[in-house]
């Protein structure tokens, strides 16, 4: 499932620059007229779509009643940031360190209409809260989910928010990587297959929604890589999948619990292939370490047992999960994260001492 990719072809991209130029005899002026046209077209199994101006615009009609600006209020400070309707009841997602220790948080659509909101739950791990308003007095409607796990390199993303308090701001670009790993700052977990996007994300667009060229949300605009402070073109999202994963569980559990595998580890490069013997063509992640009594450990996996400057090479080698083909550590991490639960029995795919085994192994909770 996870590995299935709707066949998206760019079929045509086209910027076409046309300067148009003319000399007056009699002035010898130029005049220039500088005409402008950008499209790009999908080309689908059946059908095909134009994303252009007008397409960027009926998406933020389409989805921005369902945007909203956070203000939040505290001792220490205020600040402010952005959410999304989750569901019709009222339930507001957003990133947990926009609410993180406020004392009031009010919520505004973008109809004007104002409330009070409390938290309804979070997990800072994923750096994700919900919030629920008290008394609405007006219909809101829930953004559509798209699936992460099927968004490559290139697709459209469109970034809806409140970008240092610019309430209901649209901005667009694309994704310009998957699979990536990012620390939330509330934990020492990292958060997985967090999406990377070129789309102008700036302080106050933190929880806010990240579309794709349907509108669906496929993620939650939350940091940004910045030596000013102000976007320069490296912006992240947690995925729609995870984001789905954990307010499910706010909602119907009060919390979300993630499972653990028990080891650390690292990506295979040139020297772990060298000394485990193992082709260039295998992927996946070596086990450097296993939590004493957990459930790697239990299973029986195999970690290097020589230090980091002279390794043994014993370690096993984690090729797939469930059947499911693991490419790195980052991989495995996003698999476990989003696809297994605690207490779930999974099956590893290993290579040891050059041999390819399956190991059981019951995951436990962190």
């Amino acid at each position: 499932m996870r590995n299935k990719k709707y066949s998206i072809l760019i079929s045509l991209l086209l910027i076409s620059l046309v300067l148009l130029v003319s000399c007056s005899s009699d002035e010898n002026e130029l005049e220039s007229k500088e005409i402008i046209q950008e499209e790009v077209l999908l080309n689908t199994d059946d059908s095909v779509y134009q994303i252009s101006e007008e397409n960027f615009s009926k998406i933020f009609q389409d989805t921005i009643n369902s945007v909203v600006y956070i203000k939040t209020d505290s001792q220490m400070r205020t600040g402010s940031g952005s959410g999304f309707v989750w569901d019709d009841s009222g339930l507001i997602i957003t990133n947990f360190h926009v609410i993180n220790n406020a004392e009031k948080i009010i919520i505004k659509f973008f109809n004007g209409m104002e409330y009070e909101a409390t938290v309804l739950g979070s997990d800072p791990p994923s750096d994700i809260a919900v919030l629920k308003i008290e008394d609405l007095e007006h219909t809101v409607e829930p953004l559509n989910f798209g699936k992460s796990y099927l968004v490559t390199p290139g697709e459209t993303a469109i970034a809806l928010g409140n970008p240092f308090g610019e309430q209901f701001t649209i901005t667009t670009g694309i994704i310009s990587g998957v699979g990536r790993t990012k620390l939330s700052g509330f934990s020492t977990y990292s958060i997985p297959a967090v999406l990377q996007t070129d789309a102008a994300i700036n302080p106050g667009n933190s929880g806010g929604p990240l579309l794709n060229s349907s509108g669906d949300v496929i993620g939650m605009n939350t940091q940004i890589i910045s030596e000013s402070g102000s976007f320069s073109g490296v912006g992240f999202a947690v995925p729609s999948d995870l984001i789905e994963k954990v307010v499910l569980a706010i909602v119907n559990n009060g919390k979300h619990e993630y499972p653990l595998l028990g080891i650390s580890g690292t990506d295979l490069n040139m020297d772990i292939r060298q000394g485990t013997g193992v082709d260039r063509g295998i992927t996946g992640a070596y086990v450097t370490g296993v939590e004493p009594g957990g459930p790697s450990d239990e299973a029986g996996l195999l970690y290097d047992t020589g230090n980091y400057n002279n390794e043994s090479w014993d370690g096993d080698i984690i090729t797939s999960v469930n059947g499911e083909k693991i490419k790195s550590m980052d991989d495995l991490v996003g698999y476990l994260a989003l696809y297994t639960f605690p207490e779930e029995k999974i099956k590893l795919g290993i290579i040891r001492e050059a041999k390819n085994i399956t190991l059981d192994v019951v995951l436990g909770t962190r």
